[in-house]
């Protein structure tokens, strides 16, 4: 017999409480990647069982959060899904620059993992606007260690192979750590993205303090149903500027939404303005 195992009605109550606290669906698909990664846990705190472990979370407000590390799943890449890098440098941009009389610009990565996605943002903005403009980036992640690593901003060689030798050089110093390479994004670019800890869910709690000009929030949909969706569509859309952008990712579906509600309107892949 298994040294762990996990019954039905656990995985069930597991389930129920991570869609109570952050809107994260967990079907019955995905109760062994469920099991394996709190089995670890488990293991580390010498717990001998899921019960008493479920316990120890919802009563600890530190295990919660270390629960929630668990089971949100995080992937990313610089530049991921490029085409929406492209399409804000030829389309969205240009109409920023001309349109802005106070050179700034806001843009919130709404569930941004590790940080590459702020990043290659903030890459984008430096790259096209000449010095003198206010770039400011909000990235959130309900994860925290993600945070930690997004703030650091150290990344491997692996991780960066999207970008060209220029842009690295550029943008990112070379630390050396036990004889391998790493690299850190430079402090003036670091200091354009603010990471926060959200929880998208209870997004509506949280105060944006301008109108955001963008909003990235790709491949987060599609680990929620369509309530808690159409509640972040909402919160989006009340803090987005007039006929401004929601990026979504490939995995992401609300086309039946956005045709019920009718405030949003599909101009690119994946891609919405606010109506």
């Amino acid at each position: 017999m298994e040294p762990y195992q996990m019954s039905n009605q656990i995985f069930k109550d597991i389930s129920q409480w991570i869609y109570k606290e952050i809107g994260l669906k967990l079907t019955e698909k995905k109760k062994a990647m469920v099991k394996a990664r709190l089995t670890k846990r488990l293991i580390e705190l010498k717990i001998n069982s899921f019960e008493e472990y479920y316990q120890l979370a919802i009563c600890c407000e530190n295990e919660k959060c270390e629960l929630i590390n668990l089971l949100t799943t995080n992937v990313t890449k610089f530049f991921r899904e490029n085409y929406h890098f492209r399409f804000l440098e030829e389309r969205i941009l240009p109409k920023l620059k001309s349109n802005s009389k106070q050179n700034k610009i806001r843009i919130w990565s709404a569930g941004c993992s590790s940080g590459e996605e702020a990043y290659s943002l903030a890459i984008v903005l430096n790259e096209f606007f000449t010095k003198g403009w206010d770039i400011k980036i909000l990235a959130t992640d309900i994860n925290t260690d993600v945070l930690k690593k997004g703030a650091r901003g150290i990344y491997s060689c692996c991780e960066l192979d999207k970008l060209s030798p220029v842009l690295v050089d550029k943008y990112f110093k070379r630390l050396n750590s036990s004889g391998k390479s790493y690299y850190q994004v430079r402090e003036g670019l670091r200091k354009q993205v603010i990471f926060k800890k959200l929880n998208l869910k209870q997004a509506k709690l949280y105060q944006i303090n301008s109108s955001l000009d963008l909003i990235f929030c790709r491949n987060v949909f599609i680990y929620f149903d369509d309530n808690v969706k159409q509640e972040i569509l909402n919160f989006f859309y009340n803090n987005l500027k007039e006929r401004q952008y929601l990026f979504l990712g490939n995995s992401d579906s609300i086309d039946h939404i956005v045709h019920s509600d009718k405030k949003w309107n599909l101009v690119y892949p994946t891609t919405y303005q606010k109506l």
